[in-house]
């Protein structure tokens, strides 16, 4: 268990040590060191998971990271579409993986998009992985990959038509459904499938982990809006053909508008956490825990980069104290229950707090995307 762990303690991600991931020739060792420069939000959370569960996971999220490299990487839409469909593809036949397609290193603009290149082009050392799982943990991974690589290419499309920009709140809601909701939806059928349950769920079910996911990758966004803006992609209309002299300006008051989206949907964090199938004693509930904990430690320090007055410095959750709320949580679900409780009342008085202007559709619109409807699309087209 150690291991895992101490890796991503370790690991620089600001500065990955591409030299040396470059020389591992054992899958085992890949795996883990990838994994910290591939996931930023998840990787912590997954190497405290239960062994049975870590690898899958671990797994699933570096398929999860190639498919967004393509969407990020490759130039032109068609080269999107192409290398995103031929990686869905490997998983028609699940027993015996096809290649992946290979990415030129010149593509990568920094040392993060370089490791990200690597892994892509080290995705047999991934497949080694995926062969060793059960029968049922492939199908759940091959689902993902499905669900994420479509949603990638209707990604594409929608940037490509709208010259870079996504233009309702609904295509917003729609992207990180894509890129994050389907890893929730994920993690939750595999903890069902460890638990001895059904990995099928209520429609209920479906769109809380639509909105926990979206704010998560709220989150992703939100960190970076610059470095997206340089590279031509907008999550918001009111940023492309801003002056340079007022790109500053409004990239603030973006980042303002989605963490108080974000702020908004954490009220499916309590009934989203509390429902996950555990036993008494779960590392797989604190695995969740920390999640969270992450998750709202971002948005604290968001909210002050935005100019927003949501949280004072008694709701700062600091490392020691997040450990705390991380063991009790592990060995009791009523204190996770009670963790979640206090979540709850800090983020809807931080939320009320900043008196969110009526007016800002990108915070209070979320009835144009139903994931509902989109998941039975899919499958009436399968």
């Amino acid at each position: 268990m150690l291991g895992p762990i101490f890796t991503n303690l370790l690991a620089n991600r600001r500065k990955p040590r591409l030299a040396k991931l470059s020389q591992i020739n054992d899958p085992e060792q890949f795996l883990w060191r990838i994994l910290p420069h591939a996931a930023r939000t998840f990787s912590f959370v997954i190497v405290f998971l239960p062994p049975r569960m870590r690898r899958a996971l671990a797994i699933a999220y570096l398929y999860c990271r190639m498919l967004d490299t393509y969407e990020d990487l490759l130039p032109t839409l068609p080269q999107k579409e192409s290398a995103l469909k031929r990686f869905i593809s490997r998983f028609d036949n699940p027993g015996d993986l096809k290649p992946a397609p290979v990415l030129d290193s010149a593509l990568a603009a920094d040392a993060q998009e370089r490791t990200h290149v690597l892994l892509v082009n080290r995705a047999a050392f991934v497949d080694h992985h995926f062969h060793r799982l059960t029968y049922l943990q492939r199908a759940t991974i091959c689902r993902l990959v499905r669900r994420m690589g479509e949603g990638m290419i209707w990604a594409s499309r929608i940037f490509k038509k709208q010259d870079g920009a996504l233009q309702t709140p609904g295509q917003l809601s729609r992207y990180c459904w894509h890129v994050l909701g389907t890893p929730i939806l994920f993690a939750d059928e595999m903890q069902r499938l460890d638990q001895r349950l059904s990995p099928q769920i209520g429609e209920d079910r479906l769109r809380q982990c639509a909105v926990v996911g979206e704010v998560i990758q709220l989150a992703n966004i939100t960190r970076d809006l610059e470095k997206d803006v340089r590279r031509g992609i907008f999550y918001h209309p009111q940023l492309p053909g801003t002056e340079d002299s007022r790109r500053e300006q409004g990239i603030r008051d973006v980042r303002a508008q989605l963490v108080l989206r974000a702020l908004r949907g954490f009220r499916m964090f309590p009934p989203f956490f509390n429902a996950i199938p555990a036993a008494p004693i779960s590392r797989a509930r604190g695995a969740a825990m920390l999640l969270i904990i992450t998750t709202y430690g971002y948005y604290w320090r968001a909210a002050q980069k935005a100019g927003l007055p949501a949280f004072d410095k008694q709701q700062r959750i600091t490392r020691l104290s997040g450990a705390f709320i991380w063991l009790k949580c592990v060995l009791s679900p009523r204190a996770a229950t009670r963790f979640l409780s206090w979540l709850d009342t800090m983020v809807k008085s931080a939320f009320e707090r900043c008196q969110p202007d009526k007016d800002k559709v990108f915070i209070w619109e979320d009835g144009e995307f139903d994931v509902v409807k989109i998941l039975n699309k899919t499958t009436s087209n399968d």
